[in-house]
């Protein structure tokens, strides 16, 4: 990569008018038009974590782009426009992202992308991947990466009509006791330096399998030929690779929990490494925050020790009769 050549966000181009730039972002979607003159022109939805930006590439331009995958990361090269005070890109190439030139990858999934239901979950998926030691941060950068994870990953529901069951509910699922996994992992294990990171990331990746069975709108087909969780240790098997070769004994500890997870309950028996029934019981106590388990559950009427159950007061109409609530 040319240092001649920022490297830019999207919020970042209307400084860089006219000037050739790079900009790591996802393909979010394309158009081909016809001009006038009978020609193609391409235009790019480009998204990252910050905005989206047109880009497009003009006829003089196509046999030099490269290859364009939608739905997929990319380097995009490209000199800046603008439009109605939004810039645009006029595109020169795009290449495929190598993991080395960015710094996070969650930065770059794109939020347009991402329901408001899960946008938490998505800052909070960019803390953690920025506060991971190496290798693990480059190993949640290059899952994040992988274009049959990363995007479906922030539409995704947990269930179909169980727990977390809209779109970005898997997102949510798995990031909202990312904290507690952490806390839990360092007091359970304080001799392990890397308990806490790797509850972390198990807790993050252990229903990544449901991309194939559960889906963002309706169940992908075959989702019961395979558990789920079968299929997340199909999904991270390359990954895996990549883990092991820089850190061998991490990515053994990593897949000992996806095995664990991945194993029936009745046969699973106490874990030889205590993060991976640390993943198990968060998996639950999510699960349960949308499955009424408490003490009213128990009891099938409300604990006297509550006290009495707060009543929404009746809005009175202006013309001194009930409201219609």
């Amino acid at each position: 990569m040319s240092t001649a050549v920022p490297l830019l966000n999207s919020t970042q181009l209307l400084d860089h008018l006219g000037q050739v730039v790079k900009m790591p972002a996802w393909v979010v979607s394309r158009r081909d038009k016809t001009l006038s003159s009978g020609k193609l022109q391409i235009q790019l939805i480009l998204g990252d974590g910050y905005d989206s930006v047109i880009g497009y590439v003009w006829p003089e331009h196509r046999d030099h782009v490269g290859p364009i995958t939608t739905e997929a990361p990319a380097l995009v090269t490209a000199k800046v426009r603008e439009f109605d005070r939004r810039p645009n890109l006029e595109i020169r190439q795009i290449c495929p992202i190598d993991p080395s030139e960015i710094d996070c990858a969650a930065t770059l999934l794109p939020s347009s992308a991402c329901p408001a239901e899960a946008r938490d979950g998505l800052s909070m998926l960019v803390e953690l991947e920025q506060a991971l030691p190496d290798p693990l941060s480059g190993f949640l950068k290059r899952v994040l990466l992988d274009p049959a994870i990363g995007l479906p990953l922030l539409r995704c529901r947990a269930s179909v009509s169980h727990h977390h069951s809209y779109a970005g509910g898997l997102l949510a699922h798995c990031t909202s006791l990312l904290d507690i996994a952490g806390g839990i992992a360092a007091a359970a294990l304080p001799d392990d330096p890397l308990a806490a990171p790797m509850a972390q990331l198990g807790y993050l990746l252990h229903d990544l399998g449901k991309l194939r069975s559960v889906g963002e709108e309706c169940r992908p087909e075959d989702p019961f030929v395979l558990r789920h969780e079968t299929m997340t240790v199909e999904f991270l098997t390359p990954h895996l690779y990549w883990l092991e070769r820089q850190d061998r004994e991490l990515g053994l500890g990593l897949r000992y929990v996806l095995q664990y997870l991945a194993t029936p309950h009745a046969s699973r028996g106490i874990a030889e490494y205590l993060v991976a029934e640390i993943v198990v019981f968060l998996d639950h106590c999510s699960a349960a925050s949308k499955e009424r388990r408490d003490l009213s559950s128990l009891l099938r009427r409300r604990p006297v020790s509550w006290g009495p159950a707060k009543v929404a007061t009746k809005s009175v109409g202006s013309n001194g009769g009930n409201g219609n609530g």
